[in-house]
């Protein structure tokens, strides 16, 4: 994309700005499925922003060429549940069910969390209310701010509701808003971000990417602000994505994990499709210029991802989708992605509780949640903590690109967390 084109861009982005209103209104918290409407369907560009999930049943990403061709999402969907991981072995397979929040509260309680998505799906809540129930879950009342109108996308339905569920299961507390953007163009997800920014929030999560271009440090503008933690998907298998690159977004990459019979974490290996590599475009972080990772990066550019979760679609996550005929066993990054965002709401609950300030990603705030992070890891490589970080060891990603070794690798970054020790250990950060 040439600098012209972005500048005008730049422009529309302002007016646009200037002009948007938080038009939407908050969802009621009941069990009826919305009326149909006359949906539109959009169709995307190449360079637009692409949900980062991956159906069981497919052998590649959403995110081709036939995703774009097609709006009409064929899928396992049923009434009953698939395969996948419950919520609760979710819970039990990161440590998340031994949290103990303070003062008595739901996990993430007094949290501020913005999901952007695209488009406009109208049975949002009442598909959220339907995999509550099934899995015994407070649900949350989703505040849904649509900029879409009716435009609708059934891909971005089942990111939506991905990303819903999925920050519903380890965060039942916080509060969300869903930022539905116009469309999943440049443009209009800029603005829903901005949307996200005005209303004060403390976690921006962005389940989703875009393929990296010239001129993305020119949107760094959008993660100034220095109160906000920004997450995002690493990408897929085919290569980093922005903003997962940008130094002040944390980047979250996948890993196919086992269970045991108890749903305790047995083994967790890279997961062959989940985007791993350098930026084209992007610096190394100062977070990032430790030992470490400069043995393993050996570029001057930032790697991702930071953390990993379990993003495999052969184990996959069990989501429910009312337009796509009920329940889907889904993986890739945007499953960690929203799982992790509601791993960073616990942590900030913890530091509210303490009147300590609300993680920021933002890289050149005073103490970026990576520094946090990527302290865990010692000079020679190896976690200085293994009560929070959870070593990933084998496996590969990008056909054999990159290698998950022992410590910090660019297949799997610092690997995944216990999240109790990880919730403990921001407590007591600065």
């Amino acid at each position: 994309m040439n600098q012209s084109t972005w500048l005008r861009r730049a422009v529309c982005v302002a007016v646009c700005l200037v002009a948007a209103g938080l038009y939407g209104c908050k969802t009621n918290n009941n069990d009826q499925e919305a009326p149909a409407e006359e949906d539109v369907e959009y169709v995307p560009a190449e360079d637009d922003f692409q949900p980062a999930f991956v159906l069981a049943s497919d052998d590649a990403p959403v995110e081709t060429s036939s995703f774009r061709q097609s709006m009409s999402l064929q899928s396992s969907a049923s009434s009953t549940p698939p395969s996948g991981w419950t919520p609760q072995q979710f819970l039990t397979a990161y440590n998340v069910d031994a949290v103990i929040p303070p003062n008595g509260k739901p996990r993430g309680y007094g949290v501020k969390v913005a999901i952007i998505t695209a488009y406009h799906y109208s049975n949002l809540q009442s598909d959220l209310n339907a995999f509550a129930r099934k899995y015994s879950l407070a649900p949350i009342s989703l505040n849904v701010i649509n900029q879409a109108g009716n435009i609708s996308n059934s891909n971005w339905a089942l990111q939506s509701c991905l990303a819903v569920q999925m920050l519903n299961a380890v965060a039942p507390g916080a509060t969300v808003y869903v930022i539905e953007a116009k469309s999943v163009s440049q443009k209009d997800v800029q603005t829903a971000v901005q949307t996200a920014v005005n209303l004060g929030v403390n976690i921006i999560s962005m389940p989703f990417g875009a393929p990296e271009f010239s001129t993305e440090s020119s949107m760094a503008h959008l993660f100034t602000n220095t109160q906000i933690a920004w997450i995002a998907a690493s990408g897929t298998s085919a290569g980093p994505t922005f903003p997962g690159t940008s130094p002040d977004v944390v980047a979250v990459g996948g890993t196919s994990a086992s269970l045991s019979a108890s749903s305790l974490l047995q083994f967790e290996t890279a997961w062959v499709d989940s985007a791993a590599g350098m930026s084209v475009y992007e610096r190394m972080p100062n977070y990032q210029m430790i030992p470490s990772v400069q043995n393993a990066n050996t570029t001057a550019l930032r790697s991702v991802p930071d953390v990993v979760f379990n993003a495999d679609p052969a184990s996959g996550a069990e989501i429910y989708v009312s337009i796509l005929g009920g329940y889907i066993k889904v993986g890739g990054n945007s499953v960690s992605t929203s799982f992790f965002t509601g791993v960073v709401a616990i942590a900030n609950q913890f530091r509210k509780s303490l009147n300590k300030p609300m993680l920021s990603s933002i890289s050149t705030s005073s103490r970026p949640l990576q520094s946090s992070l990527y302290e865990l890891m010692s000079s020679n490589g190896g976690p200085t903590n293994s009560t929070v970080l959870n070593d990933v060891v084998d496996g590969y990603v990008s056909n054999g690109s990159y290698l998950a070794e022992p410590g910090y690798d660019i297949a799997t970054g610092l690997g995944s967390l216990d999240v109790a020790a990880f919730a403990n250990y921001m407590a007591n950060q600065p």
